[in-house]
């Protein structure tokens, strides 16, 4: 296997928030071990336990930011949360959808690029706000 990371996570991907930088990484990391089975044939076999736990790890994340951007008077929160809404939709769709093998490349293909994209556009949104109220705990 060429390439066992489908996902490879860098410093242009930090917010500089490390619990929402840790939380991100963990669900970039559980991407690229459905990858890793994907890859070597047994998709099949962990696709919808790594849907499920994804599910649940991406509720517990959510929760962080939007309390964290209250916290942080973070003006388009309302806005924010929708956004939330609807990567959790779709990604119980696809989980209901999970169990057929078909289905991985789609299902990576669309945690790659929304992840990615939520990660490197909507929540660099959010960062500055979040960095003022960390400093302001801190002084």
């Amino acid at each position: 296997m060429k390439n066992m990371l489908y996902i490879v996570w860098g410093d242009n991907n930090k917010l500089g928030i490390p619990i929402i930088d840790e939380q991100h990484r963990g669900i970039i990391s559980t991407i690229n071990s459905l990858y890793y089975f994907v890859q070597t044939g047994h998709g099949h076999e962990i696709i919808k336990p790594t849907m499920i736990m994804l599910e649940q790890y991406v509720d517990v994340h959510f929760k962080t930011e939007e309390r964290l951007m209250a916290e942080a008077s973070y003006p388009a929160l309302e806005e924010h949360i929708v956004l939330h809404k609807k990567l959790i939709e779709k990604t119980k769709r696809l989980s209901l959808d999970a169990s057929r093998e078909s289905d991985s490349d789609s299902v990576l293909k669309f945690l790659r690029e929304w992840w990615l994209g939520h990660i490197n556009k909507e929540d660099r949104n959010y960062a500055p706000f979040l960095k003022k109220l960390i400093e302001k705990e801190s002084s």
